[in-house]
């Protein structure tokens, strides 16, 4: 007979939770963070090195990362940025001020999250977190659910060294909460580095794809991936 599922692990961005603020264009958003790491650039200066990256990969100049996870890819995006904004210093350690800040931003919970987790947790689930973040998240995470989510079950991928979709960020997540990964289930908005990840790196026992914008277009899925499109329906999937 299989084993019952025991440990349920959430992505942070887009899955729990979300950022905003103002008008909460790219520009708005990369000024409070340069702003924050110290890097005063005005929205409008950002604006107009945006455009200018924008026409570099129409003209083949150099080829984006599609959906950057690592730390050293974000970095490449700074830096282009802040050679266009004529920016000297873009050592390292700036570029390591700037992947921070992003944690700074305004942070909230999606409506439908704290209710699933709770609904979880009371029926017995272990909670955890498993993000590509920076390590200043960690505050962030731990003041909006770190009553449901204790301090070592908040995986972060900068706290570790590895992120996802490498397997041993998956295996180090289960063995923080004292679970074998066959025993795991992972949700997060994105279907390569989550779900999907989680179950073919992993070993978790499912992936589960938050589909909070409809894609019909990305089925069929992997074995033993689901989807779903709001937190409120993991509940009654898993009873």
């Amino acid at each position: 007979m299989k084993r019952p599922l025991t440990t349920l692990f959430f992505d942070w961005d887009l899955t729990l939770a979300y950022t905003e603020i103002d008008g909460n264009s790219m520009g708005e958003r990369l000024a409070f963070m340069f702003g924050h790491a110290g890097l005063p650039y005005s929205q409008d200066d950002i604006e107009g090195a945006l455009r200018q990256y924008g026409e570099d990969v129409a003209l083949g100049k150099f080829v984006p990362v599609a959906k950057p996870q690592k730390r050293r890819e974000i970095a490449q995006l700074y830096q282009r940025l802040l050679g266009y904004l004529g920016e000297e210093d873009t050592s390292w350690p700036v570029m390591e001020r700037l992947y921070g800040s992003y944690a700074y931003l305004p942070t909230y919970l999606y409506d439908d999250s704290r209710p699933a987790m709770e609904r979880l947790r009371d029926v017995g689930y272990d909670l955890g977190v498993i993000s590509n973040h920076s390590r200043s998240a960690r505050a962030v995470i731990e003041r909006l659910v770190g009553d449901l989510v204790p301090s070592p079950r908040i995986v972060l991928s900068e706290e570790l060294g590895v992120h996802k979709p490498a397997k041993t960020i998956f295996l180090r997540a289960a063995a923080r909460a004292g679970a074998r990964p066959d025993d795991c289930l992972l949700v997060g908005d994105n279907l390569q580095v989550d779900a999907r990840a989680a179950v073919a790196q992993g070993g978790y026992r499912c992936g589960v794809w938050l589909d909070r914008v409809d894609r019909e277009a990305e089925r069929p899925l992997p074995p033993r991936v689901m989807r779903i499109t709001s937190l409120a329906e993991l509940p009654e999937i898993l009873a």
